[in-house]
């Protein structure tokens, strides 16, 4: 297997981290942290070129996600740019090219509680990232792929707040005007990408944890010696070394075959499930090996244990995910190459 990324992706994911790096610091943005964004090309990196995009595919996306988990950057690119994409197939070409420039954004959801009635919806999401601010909601209604105006009559948001500190909202819909998108192939292709794409940002999280967590037992010394060198903290970085390649390998896998536009069904859960996996036990291992100091919230490494938390509950959590996929491979059990 060849894991290695074009030129155009290496460019890119050298683009946002130099960005992100640049503007982030301990999870704190500089205000134009989004609009750099936007003037660099990140924003649209997936996105067609007719719409302002670089035709850079999911790779693209994923790659800025990954960079993105790696600082925490508080900005709304994961929904987004996953809703962009659905908007993108559905013609609805003015919201992706305001997206494309920094002008607006639209969150992702699937699996809500919403019910359609014609052309108007009712129901609630719960605990939707950044929804205060976006433009649209592009979510699933049973078969449906729906978009839907926050601000029009029969919307309200209420402001939550998530495990990492980001801003969500619960959004309440009655009987609101609806615009329908797509149907079951619509529904399942915004699935995977949000899976994936949940994958690739945790990656990011875990990886930069692990990396500030090495540094630290390196150069932080007990009984006359780094505490890297204890067998007890080489083992369990060495456990989540191991969590954070599988989760790489899987997310990676999935990229490429949504990439390509194939089916990702088993791909995307299986990297769900490490992004949860993995971002459990690095996220505690990270915690632990940097003892009483990984307490003291004037020092960084709680903010990746926050991030990781939350990452790794947002769609369900592994033993969801682990039913899901023993459910689809029970129903369709020619998934992954079975017989």
């Amino acid at each position: 297997m060849d894991f290695s990324y074009s030129d155009d992706h290496q460019s890119v994911a050298d683009l946002a981290k130099q960005v992100f790096r640049d503007m982030v610091s301990d999870g704190e943005a500089d205000p134009a942290l989004w609009q750099t964004l936007a003037d660099a090309g990140l924003l649209g990196v997936a996105l067609g070129s007719d719409s302002g995009g670089s035709d850079l595919g999911f790779i693209g996306a994923g790659l800025v996600l990954r960079e993105q988990g790696a600082v925490l950057a508080p900005v709304p690119l994961l929904p987004a740019m996953v809703a962009a994409l659905s908007q993108q197939e559905a013609g609805i070409t003015a919201s992706v090219a305001r997206f494309v420039k920094g002008e607006s954004w639209s969150v992702a959801c699937v699996d809500g509680g919403l019910e359609l009635a014609g052309d108007t919806v009712s129901g609630e999401l719960a605990c939707v990232p950044f929804a205060l601010g976006a433009e649209t909601v592009v979510a699933t209604a049973g078969h449906q792929l729906l978009q839907v105006a926050l601000a029009q009559p029969g919307v309200s948001l209420e402001a939550q707040q998530l495990t990492s500190h980001l801003p969500a909202a619960r959004l309440r819909f009655k009987e609101a005007k609806a615009q329908i998108l797509g149907t079951d192939a619509a529904v399942e292709r915004l699935r995977q990408r949000l899976l994936v794409a949940t994958a690739m940002l945790q990656l990011g999280v875990v990886d930069e944890a692990l990396a500030r967590t090495a540094a630290f037992t390196v150069e932080r010394s007990q009984f006359g010696q780094p505490l890297a060198r204890f067998q007890a903290v080489a083992q369990r970085a060495a456990d989540a070394y191991i969590d954070v390649e599988a989760l790489r390998a899987t997310a990676e896998s999935a990229l490429w075959r949504l990439d390509a536009g194939q089916d990702a069904t088993l791909e995307a859960a299986t990297a769900l499930w490490w992004a949860a996996e993995a971002g459990h036990r690095v996220a505690h291992t990270a915690q632990h090996l940097h003892g009483g100091i990984g307490a003291d919230i004037d020092y960084p490494i709680h903010r990746y244990f926050l991030w990781a938390k939350q990452v790794e509950f947002s769609l369900g959590g592994a033993a969801h995910t682990a039913a899901r996929i023993g459910r689809d491979l029970a129903l369709h059990p020619t998934i992954g190459g079975r017989k």
